[in-house]
């Protein structure tokens, strides 16, 4: 699959100069839909485990469209350490658009130790839906996102872009949460499914609204956030201080800002 192989080209040449301990990918990141090529799924499954390997660096497996043994339709991102074992999975809980009539919806948190950093997992539209990251408070050191932030039209793009730059700045600041946001490029896109039974073509944009938003740098608001200048094509790296995360959820239940630890 083109987008596969595009993938480990880029991660690796980037892991060749500046390795990393955590990668993130986007949601559907093979590009496939299971009812199009139910091979696709599997494929792209195994290929986390590869990149695993191939990188020394455990992977939050974006997500794929994927068709489970119980024969339902999930929005599903495995999480895989960098031996290219897999620790698990979560399901998409907030569907967006087309996905409400065939995929299921997951009903639980993410959370993934990673040689001891906890890794919780939302995916693109759960993001919106304030409690699921207010759940993860003292239960997660960093909140990844794989996101596909599409829009109908080209008119849009900005719009989505500083959108999902400034929400997932609010969930970082808000909750104490480093949160990284990987997302599909600025671009156009054609897919192809089947509604009813019928193939069907359309049109969408994705905004590229990809960044690294990191509560640990305050109060130097320039480095909160790294972001891909105009959506472009590319990769995002950062070094997160978890201690400094740490003191600055100290501050925030000081103030009464987060509960206190121990707390829901």
């Amino acid at each position: 699959m083109p987008n596969l192989h595009l993938l480990r080209q880029t991660i690796e040449k980037q892991i060749a100069t500046t390795p990393a301990d955590i990668i993130v990918l986007p949601e559907v990141f093979n590009g496939v839909h299971c009812d199009m090529d139910p091979s696709a799924g599997p494929q792209a499954r195994q290929f986390l485990a590869t990149l695993a390997k191939a990188t020394n660096a455990a992977i939050v497996g974006g997500s794929i469209d994927y068709q489970h043994s119980d024969a339902q339709r999930r929005n599903t991102c495995w999480v895989v350490n960098r031996q290219g074992e897999e620790v698990g999975a979560y399901h998409k809980r907030v569907l967006f658009a087309a996905e409400q009539a065939d995929r299921r919806p997951g009903n639980e948190a993410g959370i993934f130790d990673l040689e001891g950093i906890r890794v919780a997992v939302l995916i693109c539209g759960d993001l919106w839906e304030p409690a699921m990251a207010r759940e993860l408070v003292g239960r997660a050191d960093l909140l990844a996102v794989p996101a596909k932030t599409a829009v109908p039209s080209q008119s849009r793009i900005d719009y989505a872009r500083k959108l999902w730059w400034n929400l997932a700045l609010t969930r970082a600041m808000e909750n104490g949460l480093p949160v990284v946001v990987a997302d599909w490029a600025e671009g156009r896109h054609e897919s192809i499914g089947l509604v009813g039974g019928t193939r069907t073509r359309s049109v969408h944009y994705t905004s590229g609204g990809a960044s690294i938003t990191d509560p640990g740098k305050r109060p130097d608001f320039d480095a909160l956030q790294t972001k891909l200048s105009a959506g472009r094509p590319g990769l995002l790296a950062a070094n997160i201080d978890l201690d400094a995360v740490r003191a600055y959820q100290e501050y925030r239940q000081s103030v009464g800002l987060l509960p206190p630890p121990g707390t829901a």
